[in-house]
C-alpha cells in the first residue's frame, strides 16, 4: 500500500536529489547575462533541466535500472556509455563540483576558517564522510532525505524566493553574450550543466528500489506513482528556477565582479538579509549539496557493484567518497570549465537513448536503429565539443555554421540525429523484410 504521505515523501526526495550544486550555480549567472530576456532563457533551461529529467526518471523507474535502456546497443558500447556517465555525474566531475560548492558557498561565508588548501581538504573529507553515513544504508538515505532534509531546504528556499520577488535589488539590463542572439537556446544549453538528465538515469533506479521495498513492481503502477511524485519535484524545481533567473536578472548591483552564479546568489542573499542571510544561504547550499551527493554516489556505487561480487556496494561507496574528496581539491571554477566539454559529449546520447525507448515499438530492427542513431549522435556531439574547445579549423566551422542547423547554438546533433533515426527505421524494415523473405524461401 502506497499512501499519500508516502507519495509526498517520495516527491520531496526526488526534488532534493535533483536540487544540487548546478541548480543553484547556473540560473543566477544565466539570469544576469540574459537580462530582459531572462524569462525566455529560463523556459529553455526548464526544458533540459526539468522536463527531460522528469521523462528520464519515469522511463528508468519503469525499467528498474537505467542500464536496461541500452540493451539494444552492443554490450561494449553500453558499458563504455554507462561507465562514462556514472564517472561524469559522479566522482570525476559532478560530485567534486558539489563538494566545492558546499565549501565555497556553504561553509566559507560563515567565517570559521580562511579559504586555503588545508581548510578545503579538511572540509571535503568531513562533508563526504558525513554523506557516507547516509549512503551505507539505502533505506536510511531515502527516509532521511524525504522526511527531514527536504522540508528544511524548502523552508529556506521559500524565504529567499519571496524576498527576491518582493524586493529586487536592481533594474534589469539588456542581454549579453549568446543570450542577445538566442536567449531560449542559451537556456537549453545552460540546462545541460545541471546534469539532471544524467542524474535522472541514476535516480530512476533509486525510485524503483524505493517502490520495490513497498512491493510495488508492476510497470503501470510504478509509472503512475513516479509521475505523481515526479510532478511534485517538477513543480518545485520549475518555480525555483524562475525565481533564481529573476534573482540573477535583478542582481546588477552585486554581480559586476562575480565569476559564477554561486557568488551572485551569495551576495544577493547577503544584501537582502544581512548576517542572517549568510546563515540562510549556507543552510540551503549545504543541504542541497549533501542530498545530491548522497543520491548520485549511491547510484554510482550500485552500478559498479554489478561488475564483481567481491567488490560490493559498500566498497564502491567508500571508494567514490574518497575519489570525490581528492578531485574536489582542484577548485570550483576549474571543475566548471572542464565539465562543459564532457557534458556536450554525453548529454545528447543520454537524451537520445531515453527517446529511442519510446520509439522502440515502431522499430523492426532495434539494434540497427539504436546503432545508427547513437553513432551519428556521438559524431555530431564530438563536433559540438571541438567547437566549444575551439579546436575546429575555420573552414570546417564556417561550413558547419552555414549548413548545419542549430550548430551555433551548441545543438548541431539534433537534426542529424532525427534524420539518422528515420533512416535507421527504414533500413531496419528493409533488413527485416529481406530476412523474412529468406526464411519463407527456406521453408
Amino acid at each position: 500500500m502506497f499512501s499519500t504521505k508516502d507519495m509526498i515523501i517520495l516527491g520531496m526526495m526526488v526534488f532534493a536529489l535533483f536540487l544540487g550544486a548546478g541548480n543553484i550555480i547556473f540560473p543566477p549567472m544565466a539570469g544576469y547575462q540574459s537580462g530582459t530576456d531572462w524569462f525566455s532563457t529560463s523556459l529553455g533551461f526548464i526544458i533540459t533541466g526539468v522536463i527531460l529529467p522528469f521523462i528520464t526518471l519515469v522511463t528508468v523507474a519503469v525499467k528498474g535500472r537505467g542500464e536496461r535502456l541500452s540493451v539494444d546497443l552492443p554490450k561494449w558500447v553500453a558499458v563504455i556509455f554507462w561507465v562514462a556517465l556514472y564517472l561524469i555525474v559522479g566522482s570525476t566531475f559532478a560530485m567534486p563540483r558539489v563538494t566545492n560548492t558546499a565549501f565555497e558557498m556553504g561553509f566559507i561565508p560563515l567565517g570559521f576558517v580562511e579559504k586555503n588548501i588545508a581548510s578545503h581538504l579538511t572540509f571535503a573529507l568531513i562533508f563526504n564522510i558525513c554523506s557516507l553515513f547516509f549512503m551505507l544504508k539505502q533505506g536510511t538515505m531515502i527516509s532521511a532525505i524525504g522526511k527531514f532534509m527536504t522540508p528544511a531546504l524548502l523552508v529556506l528556499l521559500v524565504v529567499v524566493g519571496v524576498a527576491v520577488v518582493v524586493e529586487p535589488l536592481s533594474a534589469i539590463n539588456a542581454p549579453v553574450k549568446q543570450y542577445a542572439d538566442y536567449a531560449f537556446f542559451g537556456g537549453v544549453i545552460d540546462g545541460y550543466q545541471t546534469m539532471d538528465v544524467l542524474s535522472a538515469m541514476a535516480f530512476g533506479g533509486i525510485v524503483a528500489r524505493a517502490l520495490a521495498s513497498k512491493n510495488i513492481t508492476q510497470p503501470r503502477t510504478v509509472a503512475f506513482i513516479t509521475i505523481k511524485a515526479g510532478l511534485i519535484s517538477v513543480s518545485l524545481l520549475a518555480a525555483l528556477y524562475i525565481c533564481l533567473f529573476y534573482l540573477g536578472a535583478t542582481s546588477d548591483l552585486v554581480a559586476n565582479t562575480a565569476t559564477n552564479g554561486g557568488q551572485i546568489f551569495s551576495r544577493y542573499v547577503d544584501a537582502l538579509f544581512g548576517s542572517v542571510g549568510t546563515w540562510i544561504m549556507c543552510g540551503i547550499v549545504l543541504l542541497a549539496s549533501m542530498t545530491t551527493l548522497v543520491g548520485v554516489t549511491s547510484a554510482c556505487a550500485d552500478y559498479f557493484a554489478t561488475f564483481h561480487h567481491r567488490l560490493g556496494y559498500r566498497f564502491w561507496v567508500i571508494f567514490f567518497t574518497l575519489l570525490t574528496t581528492i578531485v574536489s581539491t582542484f577548485g570550483l571554477d576549474t571543475l566548471l570549465r572542464v565539465t562543459i566539454p564532457a557534458l556536450l559529449m554525453i548529454y545528447p546520447s543520454s537524451v537520445t537513448i531515453v527517446f529511442l525507448q519510446f520509439a522502440r515499438r515502431y522499430m523492426a530492427a532495434p539494434r540497427i536503429s539504436y546503432g545508427i542513431t547513437i553513432a551519428v549522435i556521438v559524431f555530431m556531439s564530438l563536433l559540438d565539443t571541438l567547437n566549444y574547445l575551439k579546436l575546429l579549423s575555420d573552414n570546417m566551422k564556417n561550413f558547419l555554421l552555414t549548413h548545419l542547423p542549430l550548430f551555433e547554438q551548441g545543438m548541431g546533433w539534433l537534426i542529424p540525429g532525427i534524420i539518422a533515426c528515420i533512416i535507421s527505421l527504414l533500413i531496419g524494415k528493409m533488413c527485416s523484410g529481406k530476412t523474412a523473405q529468406l526464411n519463407n524461401e527456406t521453408v
